[in-house]
């Protein structure tokens, strides 16, 4: 990608590659390598230096020594597995903050309590973080609530609002602009700007998985 980057495209899994980049980073660190940053998105890995890709650290001596590298470590995913954690989050339901939920019972023939249950009832899986600092995308939307996004986007979605766009689920971390589906809202915070320690800023990591439960069921 540039003289401080490389990107690595592949047909593994978005999960797969969430737990294949923990451990390449730590591994080109410990032969030497000033791997600053590995950032993932839905089939690559981008790995960011903190210098100029020369000798001894050239783009072709990497190129030469990652594949064998990635078979290694590819025999450790299974390892990465149990690191995942689990994540129940609860929702306020529709209201101001979930105005679509009416709109989406309607395109699924459903009442809305309905779509909620169906919503609830979903384990969700964090594909990736994108588009904003902590906004994970979730799959394992039921096939019922998938939509397209909307045609104009909303210029003002806030923070902590659930919502649905193709066959992902997120919670915006941020008021930002958002073409999403809004289900509703929830109070727990997806992402800290200034975490005490070594916590980590997103609240959920690609890997994890999630389940949203109802604010009247919690």
């Amino acid at each position: 990608m540039s003289d401080r980057a490389i990107q690595i495209d592949w047909s593994l899994t978005s999960i797969e590659i969430a737990r294949l980049s923990a451990l390449l980073a730590d591994s080109l660190l410990a032969a030497g390598w000033p791997v600053f940053r590995c950032v993932q998105a839905d089939e690559s890995l981008t790995l960011l230096f903190a210098q100029m890709l020369r000798p001894p650290h050239s783009v072709q001596t990497i190129l030469a020594e990652l594949p064998p590298l990635l078979g290694k470590l590819s025999k450790q995913i299974g390892k990465q597995k149990a690191a995942c954690r689990h994540h129940s989050i609860v929702v306020n339901y529709g209201g101001v903050a979930g105005q679509d939920l009416d709109w989406v019972a309607d395109q699924t023939g459903l009442n809305a309590s309905d779509v909620i249950e169906l919503h609830s009832n979903a384990v969700y899986t964090v594909q990736f973080i994108g588009f904003l600092p902590g906004f994970a995308y979730l799959t394992g939307l039921p096939e019922e609530l998938q939509f397209p996004r909307r045609n104009s986007p909303r210029a003002r979605v806030p923070a902590g609002t659930l919502a649905i766009g193709a066959h992902y689920c997120s919670v915006y971390p941020w008021e930002s602009p958002g073409g999403w589906h809004l289900l509703g809202h929830v109070e727990k915070v997806m992402f800290d700007p200034e975490p005490p320690g070594d916590a980590g800023h997103s609240l959920l990591q690609a890997g994890d998985t999630v389940q949203f439960v109802r604010a009247d069921h919690a």
